[in-house]
């Protein structure tokens, strides 16, 4: 019995449109090293039979997604190729992944960007892929530039990873910083490079990461992000981009490895709508310090990036949590907030720690409900020390739910 008399085409269309999500929805984008999708979403379908692959060609939401150099021979990012499947999207909005590594820049490049050329204003997501293969002569920072120089009125998304270039005398650096016209940008991640758009009031999620701070003629000192939701920055110079962008919305915010030291706090505003901070601290740190009383909504606090709990990294840590420094009004890099400035907090997550460290939060923030510690600090103490531990550990869990690990909350361990 032929295939194609027991699949309607409308339903076969209906699981078509389904896998082709699917599979575009599946790719790793930066910072992940996964390689990107190398064939077209559909391509086995197409060789199932002249039928499937006449509707695939035909159908103009089977080619909204285009993908240029990925993991593609050179022959493949000729702009004939390109131009026939840009046209083939119709009017439909895209989603263009390019790999800059594998374009060659004199001859493979200008073609495509010239294809792209009438269809940059169609374009809502935008993904630069990093790949291990790369080709000889590759595309400069100042082709790049004039790429995205064009106006792109409805990109939504752009994710950037950490893709090579090559110098040129106009382009001296390796380091992309590229302001581009895109006022309905949402989402925006940046691994080493900085392509931030010149309005970006519809920004709601930014991730930077190993990212130079925009200290310089580049972009203004105050950066507004009216609607900014979630922000996370790693090994980036927190407290000048903390200082830089003006966040009144934002709700989460993420810091792991502070890739730049200061010796005092920073001038920050205040954050009236902060309700997670997740800040993966390596001991005192004037901008956390400076940070926290600014947090009066503040409910879920993490000494470490939750999600990453298994890390190998948490099986030997000895720096206790900044927060429990500001905490005791230490001297020197940290000074601590007056009690009545401590935000309200309902939930915090460490990474190590003990029981009078717990017992000391609680004094300072009486709302505390929930506490989590990954590892105990007194594991490796005598017996005696680890005996008064589970004492005050008993004496705690009439004040708070507090779980040693990865327990769930309300469990009570056997031993910590």
């Amino acid at each position: 019995m032929d295939i194609n008399e027991v699949i309607p085409p409308e339903l076969l269309l209906l699981i078509l449109d389904q896998v082709y999500v699917e599979a575009i929805d599946s790719i790793s984008l930066a910072p992940s090293t996964a390689p990107p999708l190398n064939h077209h979403p559909l391509l086995n379908t197409m060789l199932v039979c002249r039928s499937w692959h006449q509707m695939i060609m035909s159908t103009p939401v089977f080619w909204t997604f285009v993908w240029i150099g990925a993991g593609t021979p050179p022959r493949d990012v000729e702009g004939k190729r390109l131009r026939a499947a840009l046209e083939r999207s119709g009017q439909l909005p895209l989603s263009v992944m390019m790999a800059p590594e594998r374009i060659e820049r004199l001859i493979h490049f200008p073609n495509v960007q010239e294809a792209l050329e009438d269809h940059l204003q169609r374009v809502e997501a935008f993904s630069f892929v990093r790949m291990e293969r790369k080709r000889q002569n590759i595309p400069s920072g100042r082709d790049i530039e004039l790429l995205l120089g064009h106006p792109l009125p409805s990109l939504k998304r752009l994710n950037v990873d950490r893709f090579k270039i090559s110098y040129t005398g106009y382009w001296w650096s390796d380091q992309l910083r590229i302001t581009i016209d895109s006022p309905q940008l949402e989402e925006l991640s940046c691994h080493y490079h900085f392509i931030i758009p010149q309005s970006p009031l519809h920004l709601t999620s930014i991730s930077l990461s190993s990212v130079d701070s925009p200290t310089d003629s580049f972009t203004p000192k105050n950066i507004d992000l009216p609607l900014l939701l979630d922000l996370r920055l790693t090994k980036c110079n927190v407290a000048t981009l903390l200082s830089a962008f003006v966040t009144p919305s934002l709700r989460r915010l993420f810091v792991d490895e502070n890739g730049w030291r200061i010796s005092t706090a920073p001038s920050l505003r205040p954050y009236p709508k902060l309700e997670e901070l997740q800040w993966n601290d390596e001991g005192p740190d004037p901008t956390f310090s400076a940070l926290l009383p600014l947090c009066p909504n503040l409910i879920r606090y993490s000494k470490y990036q939750v999600g990453g709990e298994e890390n190998p990294g948490f099986q030997e840590i000895e720096t206790p949590a900044t927060i429990l420094g500001v905490l005791a009004h230490e001297s020197g890099d940290n000074h601590g907030p007056s009690a009545s400035s401590w935000p309200k907090l309902e939930e915090v997550l460490l990474d190590a720690g003990k029981c009078d460290d717990v017992f000391a939060l609680l004094d300072a923030i009486p709302s505390i409900k929930r506490v989590r510690i990954l590892q105990s600090s007194t594991e490796r103490s005598d017996e005696e020390t680890q005996k008064r531990e589970a004492d005050l550990f008993l004496s705690l869990r009439k004040l708070v739910d507090i779980v040693f690990g990865l327990d769930s909350w309300g469990s009570i361990p056997g031993t910590h």
